[in-house]
């Protein structure tokens, strides 16, 4: 053990013992949504060492046993990966940012939720403050910054790559978010289903001519194809960070229309099956309530394209129909449907 880890450990020890006597520091208790914190319980053994791309960083991590988790220093392996970090005394939080990265989160003393794609996720052990160093669960570097992480014995290896992982979706883009908050597009679904696609200055979004455009020019029903991060919080729906966005048809340029929502009638009189959907149109031309004739071209699928059987499709099943612009003037609307994903 290298004398810095000595003094870390010390320093660690003697700040558990000062609160509880032998075995806790306890958080601060919270209040609001979050629960109040457990005691943090530091095992006997305070000699976590850090390596950061092989190097070793500054300062000795330790073991969260109640929560089975390392617990390592933000500041200085964050700065180690070229993040930043800003530290606000009022709520006492860390804010790490990255120049040229999309990643950015913010971490609050106490509070088991950590900032991913501007949602919240938790990693079973909040951030606990040791004489005036702010410690996280290792898990918080590949989970939220993004990197691989390794605990060997007493050792937690830390390293970064060049390349972000990504992934490419396609799909419809059923609602624009776009305020003074946020910006983002919701696909493949509506409520709780689909993806949400946050966006930001650095999210390049293109025509289907291939000509840069801003996030208000897309709209609801345009076919897009997304490259976004692997990394997606545990929402419903899950959301995750656009790096790019590729109209491939415009709005209005198609005639497929689409509803999203729940079956609420299944018919079969006649022969053929017919079945109502209530929810939400995904295109302005869309009504949120239609009746969709199923025809033996329809096709019937799950949200990965897996070919089903129209005995799949029940009361209460959440769809989204495609379906051609003739419509009766019934209302509900019947039309025939093209193809019917089952959520």
């Amino acid at each position: 053990m290298n004398k810095q880890w000595k003094k870390q450990a010390a320093t660690l020890m003697v700040a558990a013992m000062a609160v509880s006597g032998g075995a806790a520091a306890y958080a601060a208790p919270q209040t609001g949504d979050i629960q109040e914190q457990k005691p943090v319980v530091i095992s006997a053994v305070i000699d976590y060492g850090v390596l950061v791309n092989g190097k070793e960083v500054a300062g000795a991590g330790f073991m969260n046993a109640g929560a089975k988790q390392a617990m390592i220093p933000l500041r200085s392996v964050s700065e180690a990966l070229g993040f930043e970090l800003e530290w606000n005394q009022q709520d006492r939080s860390a804010e790490l940012t990255k120049p040229g990265s999309p990643i950015w989160t913010l971490v609050q003393t106490g509070k088991d939720q950590y900032a991913v794609n501007k949602m919240y996720m938790s990693l079973g052990a909040a951030p606990v403050n040791v004489k005036g160093t702010l410690y996280v669960p290792a898990s918080f570097f590949s989970e939220v910054l993004q990197v691989s992480v390794a605990v060997d014995g007493t050792k937690v290896n830390i390293t970064s790559e060049e390349e972000v992982k990504k992934e490419t979706v396609v799909g419809t883009i059923t609602e624009v978010i776009h305020n003074e908050e946020r910006k983002a597009v919701h696909i493949n679904g509506t409520g709780t289903e689909g993806i949400v696609l946050n966006v930001d200055e650095n999210t390049v979004i293109c025509d289907a001519e291939g000509k840069k455009i801003e996030h208000k020019d897309l709209a609801k029903g345009m076919k897009i194809e997304a490259v976004h991060s692997l990394a997606m919080t545990m929402s419903l729906p899950p959301q995750t960070y656009a790096y790019e966005i590729s109209v491939k048809s415009d709005k209005e340029e198609t005639e497929e229309l689409a509803t999203a929502g729940a079956i609420t009638d299944i018919n079969a009189d006649g022969g053929n099956l017919r079945v109502t959907i209530k929810g939400k149109g995904l295109t302005k031309q869309s009504p949120n309530e239609v009746v969709l004739n199923l025809t033996p071209e329809t096709v019937v699928v799950n949200q990965d394209g897996k070919a089903l059987k129209t005995s799949d499709l029940v009361d209460d099943a959440e769809i989204i129909g495609y379906y051609g612009p003739v419509l009766t003037k019934s209302l509900p609307p019947i039309g025939n449907a093209i193809k019917i994903v089952l959520q």
